[in-house]
């Protein structure tokens, strides 16, 4: 039992928290901070370690400062761990997974400004206290070869599993065309047909069971609609953290207005990405005067036009910085293009300048907490406590419990 002084005590800290947290609270909802960990030793630098590119070309130098995140109100960030080329000797991909989770576990340690954290009454917490909540995330499913390995990265810290990447998995389909696209510029891809799997079937009933966030994109049309199935049936929800307004890029990449508006009438949200790659070939009539094709003003096309198909407050910003994504250009709406996230705050700008109305940028990050908050309330206890035990976790040197 609780003492009285103990209530008083805990009521009055969470009195302070709440009286601490800002109005203002954006969110990336697919951030790479530790890249040079995933990608060395191709990538170079991550927040803290005094390399910044000011390059929107660069893709190979970190585009990410913690002080540049906190001047854009931006205290909460999907932190996407991305397990690698298949060049780790002795490492499956689960292995890299487990890895990269504890890579983000060291690199907060080595930079306080950053806490990973594994629930939104814990982000909410690190928000209050003036830092940076890292929502952990594994981009691409490849690892999981069983509901067992969704357990292990549960238990390891992970909240989010991105299901698909660039390719089909055991999970099911992945969108068609993305690297026909990405080095090609070819267009005109048929959707993938392929949906989930048995096993990915399982997995994203397990995910929701977990209270884990379920990421769509890079997923099939197919898949991404037996997922929402899945979760409608599970009374839960689900987002797509990054990708561009299909309407203007026709490819199974980005998201189509159909989609969007279903995730968004479960109650999820919708990340619009800052790479050139997806947001671009944006219509004449989607333009205005002095628009400049392949500054942000593509960025902000693409975020208008889906602030159409669903309510602003269910869109974020999933940028992809340190994701190997060319950037906004000079010119336009921002002056200085988005080089790194010290020009999230002129992206930003733009877009309520554009119509976008200003608490729906200013309080995604709110919104997106809600989010995960109603994942969690779904959440089948018994489910985690079989996920927290060690015991029924295979035994390996990259488990490493939270």
């Amino acid at each position: 039992m609780w003492s009285g002084a103990a209530v008083t005590f805990i009521g009055a800290a969470l009195l302070a928290a709440a009286a601490a947290a800002p109005e203002r609270l954006t969110v990336d909802t697919h951030l790479h901070v530790t890249m040079s960990q995933a990608a060395s030793p191709i990538f170079k630098g991550e927040p803290g370690s005094g390399v910044l590119t000011w390059s929107p070309r660069n893709v190979l130098l970190n585009q990410i400062d913690a002080d540049q995140l906190l001047a854009a109100h931006e205290q909460v960030a999907v932190a996407a761990l991305w397990p690698s080329f298949r060049l780790r000797p002795g490492r499956r991909a689960i292995d890299e997974a487990l890895h990269q989770l504890e890579g983000l576990r060291e690199f907060c340690r080595r930079q306080p400004q950053f806490a990973m954290v594994k629930s939104a009454a814990e982000a909410r917490e690190v928000v209050a206290h003036g830092r940076i909540a890292l929502i952990p995330a594994i981009e691409g499913g490849e690892g999981l070869d069983s509901v067992g390995d969704v357990d292990r990265l549960y238990a390891a810290g992970a909240r989010s599993v991105t299901l698909m990447h660039f390719a089909d998995t055991q999970l099911g389909g992945a969108a068609s065309g993305q690297l026909a696209y990405n080095l090609f510029k070819q267009l005109g891809v048929a959707p993938n047909p392929r949906g989930l799997s048995e096993l990915g079937h399982a997995v994203v009933t397990r995910m929701l069971q977990l209270g884990m966030l379920v990421d769509l994109a890079h997923a099939s049309d197919e898949t991404s609609t037996e997922v929402l199935d899945e979760a409608e049936k599970y009374g839960s929800l689900v987002i797509n953290s990054h990708g561009g307004a299909r309407a203007f890029l026709p490819m199974e990449r980005n998201i189509s207005d159909a989609l969007a508006a279903r995730i968004a009438k479960l109650g999820g949200t919708v990340g619009v990405t800052s790479s050139q790659v997806q947001a671009a070939q944006v219509p004449e009539a989607a333009k205005w005067e002095g628009y400049v094709v392949g500054s942000c003003d593509d960025v902000v096309a693409h975020w208008k036009h889906l602030a159409e198909q669903v309510p602003p407050e269910q869109l974020t910003f999933g940028s992809d910085f340190n994701g190997f994504v060319k950037r906004s250009a000079a010119g336009g709406s921002c002056e200085h293009g988005v080089r790194n996230t010290g020009d999230q705050p002129a992206l930003y700008s733009a877009l309520v300048a554009h119509g976008v109305p200003a608490q729906a940028i200013d309080r995604m990050g709110w919104r997106f907490l809600e989010v995960w908050e109603a994942v969690e309330k779904k959440a089948d206890p018994t489910a985690r406590d079989e996920a927290r035990d060690a015991k029924k976790r295979p035994s390996s040197p990259f488990d490493v419990a939270m």
